[in-house]
Order: C-alpha cells, then structure tokens, then sequence
C-alpha cells in the first residue's frame, strides 16, 4: 500500500516523483529498464529551451518559460554541469526572414527575453556563419541529463520516495476506491495505492489500454519521431547554439554542443513505426547538404555518427503541434488519476514545472 504510484522514470517522472514525496506523499515509481531516464530523457540535445516558438496559450509554453528557471535554479543548487549558451536563431534566406519575424512576435508574446540582433554581432562569436538576419535567445543552453536525474534520485530517495527499477507496469484496476496494479519484476505482484499518475512516455499506448475503464477515445496515438545526431570532431568554430528556421527547404539542422564543448548537429525527422535506435549512416550527405546552407566550411570528414532518439509525438506528421496533454478526472472520470501524454520537447526544460503543475492539481 502506498499514496502514489507512478509509471515512467524519465524526467518527467522523477520530477513529479520529486515534488510529491517532498511534500509528503509516500511515492513508488515503476521504471521498466535498468536505469532511470534511459530513453527519451537521454536520447535527445539537453538542451534548455527559453519557451519561444509555442503558443502563448498553450500549457507546453507555461511550464517551459516556468521550467527554463527552475531547472537552472535545481542545476545551481545541485552543482549539476550545465551552461547559458545563448541561441542564435537564423534564417539561411531572405524569404525566411518572414519567419524570423514571427518567431520574434511569438516569443515577445510568451514573455520571453528575445532580440533581434546585427549579423556582425553573431559573427563575432561564431565566424563563418553564412545568414541574412538573427534573434538572440539568452536563456537557451545545455544541461548534463544523467547527472540531472541522479540528482532527481537522490532527493526523491532523501523524501523516502522509492524508484523500483527493472519493474514493468502490467494492468491497474479500481477496487474500494484504490488503485490495484499489477507489475512485474523477476515476478508478479500487485501495490494498492490512493493515486496514481501514467508518464510512460514512448509507451503510453499500451499503458493506457491496460487500465481498466479508461476510454478508449482518450488515447492519443504515439508517432515515433526519430532523430539522428552527427558529432563533429575538432575544435568548434562556433560559441553558440545555432538554430536554422526550419523552412520547406532545410531541415533545421541545429548546432548543439555536450558539456565537454564537442559540437554536434541534430536532430532530423522521420517518422518510424516501431522504437529502433540503429544509426542510419546513410543521412550524412543529407546532414552536410543542410548544414552546408549556413556553414559552407564544414568538413564532412569530420561529421561522424553519434546517437539517435525517439520522440513520443501526439501529432501527425504534417498536423499543427499539439500542447502537452495532461488529462484529469475531468478528461477521463477515473478519480485520482492523471494521463501525461505527448510529453516531447520541450519536456525536458519543463520538466520541474511539471512536478509542481501534477502536485497542485492533486
């Protein structure tokens, strides 16, 4: 018997973990791999987000704008490695300067700090960029996620939480008011508890469909969002995040950096249908194409393959991006349960705002 359950060690369920047994709550988390975070917490840049290109009504751009400060805060705090980059947003052609401009308005109206700045000024800290305009994004930069979560582990051991590794969710039903769940490590068993909260991510799907009398109807499909990274060897030219507007003609390749100072380039796009982390060598002439557009120096011998990720994404491909969706009783009448899904970038930076955001609303 316990007071929360909650299925998913990720990020996002550490940090929710974090804040309900800091407050009392006496929490379990189920994590089916062997370590914490070992998915999509890690499979991505690390990058902190300042909360500019979303909707201003959305709940995504609230708890990012609310996340980019608690997560330097918590970073401070804990001595986790992390560093303010700075971004630099750019458009490769005149007709993307339209879009720079919207991308201003659209941050301005989310409060967050972004200025248009002169060329020369970019080039100063990152010669040989080739561009027509720039915004600058002060508070975008890169945290070390596995230090990050065994900082979320250790407070949530501190406040008597308990995170229960190689343990896979099987089935949760509703008996006299409590959650019966069913698991299973080496082997069966079952944990009552008061609540219960779904964060499981990359596999919400299944999740969903073994709890019994959630509606069918509120299960957003998961598109499998793959993306690739290239490391570039050698010492960096560039001293900042690089984002490239993402035009009907590139694909975006950002420039991101570990906190070693390497430089790496990603993420692409493309939709698979089952979670596969094999490295597609192939895309490399794609990658040097694009980043080509506005860095015609680079050296393709120097871009070699790094790592891939997945995201969860409840849109399709081609849709309008959805918010996150956080779905309460109100959604789907289970009394005590809350459904995170669609949980992707910028899940990472708001992360710590979420643990507060489910806190509150239990």
């Amino acid at each position: 018997m316990t007071d929360v359950i909650v299925i998913g060690g990720g990020v996002i369920g550490l940090s929710i973990a974090r804040e309900l047994s800091r407050s009392g709550k006496e929490t379990i988390i189920l994590e089916k791999n062997e370590r914490a975070g070992d998915v999509t917490s890690s499979r991505n840049s690390g990058v902190i987000h300042a909360g500019i290109y979303y909707p201003e009504d959305f709940l995504k751009t609230r708890l990012c704008v609310e996340g980019n400060k608690l997560i330097y805060e918590y970073a401070e705090e804990k001595k986790i490695n992390h560093k303010k980059y700075g971004k630099y947003i750019i458009a490769c052609n005149k007709t993307e300067l339209i879009n720079l401009e919207e991308i201003l308005i659209q941050g301005k109206k989310n409060n967050v700090q972004i200025t248009r700045v002169e060329n020369e000024k970019v080039l100063e800290s990152n010669p040989g960029l080739i561009f027509h305009g720039a915004l600058y994004s002060p508070n975008s930069g890169v945290i070390d996620v596995p230090e990050y979560v065994t900082a979320l582990e250790g407070d949530i051991q501190h406040f008597g939480g308990l995170l229960s590794l190689k343990t896979s969710f099987l089935a949760a039903k509703k008996k006299k008011g409590k959650f019966v769940v069913s698991c299973k490590a080496e082997d069966e068993f079952s944990i009552e508890s008061k609540y219960l909260i779904n964060c499981s991510g990359l596999s919400n799907e299944s999740t969903l469909k073994n709890i019994q009398d959630f509606p069918k109807n509120k299960i957003y499909q998961n598109y499998f969002a793959k993306g690739h990274y290239f490391k570039y060897s050698g010492k960096p030219p560039f001293s900042n995040l690089i984002y490239p507007v993402s035009g009907q003609h590139s694909l975006g390749i950002h420039v991101g950096f570990d906190l070693a100072g390497g430089m790496r380039f990603g993420p692409d796009v493309e939709f698979v249908n089952e979670i596969d982390y094999s490295f597609n060598e192939s895309l490399k002439n794609k990658f040097v194409d694009s980043i080509s557009k506005y860095w015609p120096d680079i050296n393709p011998d120097k871009l070699n393959p790094d790592y891939t990720g997945i995201r969860p994404k409840i849109t399709k491909p081609n849709e309008k991006m959805r918010d996150f969706s956080i779905q309460t009783f109100d959604h789907h009448r289970i009394k005590n349960f809350i459904n995170l899904q669609g949980i992707e970038s910028p899940g990472l930076t708001s992360s710590m705002a979420i643990g507060k955001y489910i806190k509150n609303l239990l």
